[in-house]
């Protein structure tokens, strides 16, 4: 079940990522970038209150612009979707939860919230079919980190199934970057660790991969963010 379900979203995200990026995605991004900043601000070695309190606040303005110019009139990439407005409100609890926590100094509990900005962004695109090169490399992130700890679990058989899964998504994410401008510079060393990392899982060998997939989430957060 777990392979059929992971195959079924790669074929969502091979279909969607056809199409080209909306205006209002280009708009959305702002708030997506920094919303990823928040993140990264608080993953950072002892941060000030008020450096949190800043990337917070400039994420909650983005949200409010956002929201007030597309909640209630969705672009015509969207119009179909009866859970358009679903999506702000999703938005906009998250980034409360975020606040909450970190005005408590839950630095590190916070944090981990942060994704779930990029796992409705990316949601609100495979609905739409509209997923953009962002949502591509958040997906392929988290299915390395995935597959590494079922690897590390000893769970290699399903670790090589969700490899041969991981291998296409690496494949349509390579081309994807190849239509983007001035992008594959940045892609390159990850999409090498990739590649050296879908190898060590085909080989079983689980000590190589974490290895490899810690290099991989190292060098991620520079080209993600890039992609926004």
């Amino acid at each position: 079940m777990k392979k059929i379900s992971l195959l079924l979203f790669v074929i969502g995200l091979m279909a969607s990522s056809m199409f080209a990026q909306s205006s209002f995605d280009k708009e959305a991004s702002g708030f997506h970038k920094k919303a990823v900043m928040t993140c990264g601000t608080m993953k950072a070695a002892n941060p000030t209150e008020e450096q949190v309190a800043n990337v917070i606040s400039a994420a909650a303005t983005e949200l409010e612009t956002l929201t007030q110019k597309y909640k209630n009139n969705p672009p015509v990439e969207y119009k179909n979707d009866p859970l358009w407005s679903s999506y702000f409100d999703d938005f906009a609890d998250n980034l409360t939860l975020v606040k909450t926590l970190a005005a408590q100094k839950d630095y590190k509990i916070a944090a981990k919230y942060c994704s779930t900005f990029c796992q409705i962004f990316g949601r609100m695109h495979r609905n739409n079919g509209t997923v953009d090169l962002t949502d591509m490399l958040f997906a392929l992130n988290m299915q390395m980190k995935l597959t590494t700890d079922m690897a590390n679990a000893g769970n290699m058989k399903l670790a090589k199934e969700n490899g041969v899964m991981i291998k296409k998504m690496l494949e349509q994410t390579t081309e994807k970057v190849k239509h983007t401008e001035n992008f594959e510079p940045q892609f390159a060393p990850i999409n090498k660790t990739a590649v050296e990392w879908i190898k060590a899982i085909e080989n079983g060998d689980a000590k190589a991969a974490n290895s490899l997939y810690t290099t991989f989430s190292t060098d991620f957060p520079k080209p993600f963010i890039a992609s926004m």
